[in-house]
């Protein structure tokens, strides 16, 4: 019979936190199995591994280095970083979702994947959750702050306008030289006080722009949006993700 992992030998497996050990089982994210009456968390190391195999080599506990040169197409899919999802290159794509923690947790897989293979990294969203997503990886011993000087890793709470925001999204993807991927919680929006329209708009530009290196995924909460938020959401993009599952949308 396969002997079981605790959280603290999955964490040093993992080369993470406990907390965040048990934020990801939490979320769905990782696979664990509950054993006794206090229905104690445990692991088995295939699907530990498994995991590492979709999320590959953490960027945590490295230093920050430049960015590595990448060819300037993928022809063979680019990972997400979680549940072993890969997609084509330079895809739009949508993540819905119904809790604020599993929304962080494939903010966080996202990210790191894409530090992971040298790509600069933007996030957007509002401010209280782009502070918990850096906290969270500099906790996981990402080193944050680094990466930002380096213009690495690229953060912000939105612009007041579709024009200025589509400007600083070209701006900061045309100059990263080993690939760029943006993440951003569209919540922001709300807080910018956007309306269907301008957001439509940004999400239309996007997909005027989308070419190899580049990837763009964007989340929308299915309790704060609207459905017919939520449908555009599902027209502009060209694939999305609900509950780790990847769909190809037609419309």
């Amino acid at each position: 019979m396969e002997k079981l992992l605790n959280v603290r030998q999955a964490a040093a497996l993992l080369n993470v936190s406990q907390m965040t050990i048990r934020r990801w089982t939490n979320d769905g994210l990782l696979t664990c199995f509950r054993i006794g009456k206090k229905r104690e968390r445990r692991f088995s190391e295939a699907d530990l591994h498994a995991f590492l195999a979709g999320r590959t080599d953490p960027v945590a506990g490295a230093t920050a280095a430049p960015a590595p040169n990448r060819p300037a197409g993928r022809t063979d899919g680019v990972s997400l970083g979680f549940a072993n999802l890969h997609i084509p290159d330079g895809t739009h794509l949508t993540h819905l979702y119904l809790d604020r923690s599993e929304a962080l947790g494939i903010q966080g897989f996202f990210v790191r994947q894409g530090l992971n293979t040298g790509e600069t990294v933007m996030v957007v969203a509002p401010a209280d959750q782009r502070d918990t997503l850096l906290d969270t990886l500099t906790r996981d011993g990402i080193p944050v702050q680094d990466l930002i000087q380096q213009d690495r890793l690229i953060h912000g709470t939105g612009k007041q306008t579709p024009e200025q925001m589509i400007a600083l999204i070209a701006r900061i993807s045309s100059s990263a030289q080993s690939g760029f991927r943006l993440v951003g919680d569209m919540s922001w929006t709300t807080v910018a006080g956007w309306s269907l329209e301008q957001t439509k708009a940004l999400e239309e530009s996007t997909n005027t722009r989308l070419a190899p290196g580049l990837l763009f995924l964007c989340q929308y909460s299915l309790t704060e949006f609207s459905g017919a938020q939520t449908m555009m959401a599902l027209e502009t993009h060209g694939f999305s993700i609900y509950k780790n599952k990847l769909t190809r949308l037609h419309f």
